[in-house]
Parts: structure tokens; sequence; C-alpha cells
């Protein structure tokens, strides 16, 4: 069921529900999912800035200082980046900020997004489909270039994750990468074998566990080439969780920010799935970690999101959604 009389302090919302899910995008600003609710428990699985509300937002907003909470699409990059032209691509990209065309498909279980790049000559369509009795719902994507010169490009899909200390990460990564960013907790450049870093007092420390808001750390770190194309988030108490699965040939690494409570009071995680290692387009660009348009080429993928429950742990999602776990 696809239902559009909704509305969220003043904004359009297009909810779509089946027996298992309720999905609630905001077409305004580039298609947001603010709530992933597991119907059976009524528990949304995405984190909600308990300070920041959404709202409308200008082109060249920064993300930061209005993020919301809910999952965002990152593209064309991540941080202001001068391109062709000396055109400045605006923070965090150029559809989060923007509203999205919208239609309903004909099968009433699925509704198109489309937002249309304004420095870049770029068009980029998301449909999310949700059947009835599904766990899950599917997100086809499909990116146009529209103009006559090639674009390079960073790709981040960036749901934000309502956690607790009992929350557990699944991933099949093989190693991370500490970025430049935080509270210190980590030596910047660090490399270790996931999912055990070690910190700067020597410490080994577990990277599937979340710790207290009460610890004041955040950090940031990069998941390259991961080995299988999913991951999950899981409360171990209610054994409730959430999972992503994608295509690694399009996003090979995972991003994984983390603030429990280091960065402005803040309380959450993101999985990032991304076909980038570096937050600045130019640098990714020069280590051959972005992704390539030619003019007139389209790339499409196809992800699902899925709700799960009765695990405490999830050591496999299929490519349908079916999820593996003990």
């Amino acid at each position: 069921m696809i239902d559009v009389n909704w509305q969220y302090r003043g904004l359009q919302v297009i909810r779509l529900e089946n027996e298992l899910l309720s999905i609630d995008v905001l077409p305004e600003l580039g298609a947001k999912i603010y709530n992933f609710t597991h119907r059976p428990s009524n528990r949304n699985l995405l984190w909600h800035n308990p300070r920041i509300a959404p709202a409308r937002q200008t082109m060249g907003a920064k993300f930061d200082d209005v993020w919301s909470g809910g999952w965002d699409e990152l593209i064309p990059n991540d941080i202001p980046t001068l391109v062709f032209g000396n055109e400045m691509l605006p923070d965090h990209g150029e559809v989060w900020s923007q509203p999205s065309e919208w239609q309903i498909n004909a099968d009433r279980t699925s509704v198109r997004f489309v937002n249309y790049g304004h420095v870049l000559p770029t068009v980029f369509e998301k449909t999310i489909s949700l059947r009835p009795g599904e766990a899950h719902c599917t997100v086809r994507y499909r990116l146009s270039n529209t103009g006559r010169e090639p674009i390079d490009f960073l790709w981040n899909i960036h749901p934000a994750m309502a956690i607790s200390p009992a929350t557990r990460l699944d991933v099949p990564a093989r190693r991370g990468i500490v970025e430049n960013w935080g509270t210190g907790h980590f030596e910047a450049g660090t490399e270790y074998n996931w999912p055990i870093a070690v910190d700067r007092s020597h410490q080994k420390v577990d990277m599937t566990r979340v710790l207290p808001a009460e610890s004041n750390l955040a950090d940031h770190h990069y998941l390259p080439k991961v080995s299988q194309g999913w991951y999950a988030v899981t409360d171990t108490q209610t054994k409730i969780g959430f999972g992503l699965v994608f295509p690694t040939s399009l996003f090979p690494n995972l991003w994984l920010f983390r603030t429990f409570g280091g960065w402005r009071g803040l309380y959450t995680l993101i999985l990032e799935v991304s076909n980038g290692l570096s937050s600045n387009l130019a640098l990714a660009r020069e280590m051959g970690h972005c992704g390539h348009l030619e003019p007139s080429q389209v790339i499409e993928a196809e992800i699902k999101a899925v709700a799960y429950s009765g695990y405490g742990a999830v050591e496999n999602i299929s490519p349908d959604g079916n999820v593996q776990g003990r």
C-alpha cells in the first residue's frame, strides 16, 4: 500500500507499508527515508536527530548543521569539491537537500523519485518498492550523465542507525583504516584486521560493539573491499535488526561513522556503502577510488533494506534479502 495523505512538519510524506514494514519517504529532501519501521514491534530502525527536525533546505546548505537523521543519498561528492570550470559541488552532494520529482508506479507497490544535478549534468533516479508480505524493500537506482564531458563521482548510501549498548555489527569486512577525524581515540591512518582495532593506549577494541553515549567518543573508519555485499545492525536484547544488501561491483567499500556522544553530543552510527575511500572527491579520483561516467553513460544498481527479528547475530544476508542468523 502507498499512502500520500501524510505530512510531517509541513513536509510531504509518502508512506509505503505492508504487514511487516512501514517506510516514510520525504520527497522534498531528496527522497530521504526518514522512518524504516519494523511493524510487528513498532520499532523505527533509523535514528532521528533529537535537536534538528527535517526542514526544506537551500542548495549549498551545510549538511552537518541541518542533519535530521534518517537515510540520505550522498552523491556526487562528500565534502565540497571543485570540478571542471571551477564550479563547486555543494556539501554532501546535490541530492539530499533538493526536492525530488515523484511518481507512483502503475502496480502501486513502488514510487520513483528523480533528481537533476545543478552543477553536474546528471539525472539521479531512485525507485523504492515494497511488496505484500516481504520484510525488505528494494531500491533501484539509475544514474545518467547527460552532458558532453566525463564525470567522476563519489556515491554513499547513508542510513543513520538507532543504537544502544546492546547493538551488534555484523560486517564481512577484511580490514579497517582509521580516518583523520573525531576525538582521537585511534591514531589516524592506522590499519587493522577487522573487527579488532588497536587504540592509542594499545588496547584492543572490538568494532562490532557499540559503547554507551557517555563514552564521549567519535571516529570514522574505512572498510575497503568487503568480501560480501551485506551488513547487519542488530539489537541483541530485542533481537530486532536492520540489514542492507548491495552490489560490491559498484559499492566495494563501507564507511563506518560512529559518534557515541563524542560529536555534538549525538549517539548514532552510520554504515555507508560507498564507491570511494576518501571524502575528498579530488583525492579519490587520484587514488582511483571513485565512480566514472562517460558522456551519455548510465549505470544502474539494486539494493535491499531488510528488517528482521529473532536473531542476536547475523551470519549472512542473501541477495534476495533472506537473513541467516543465530
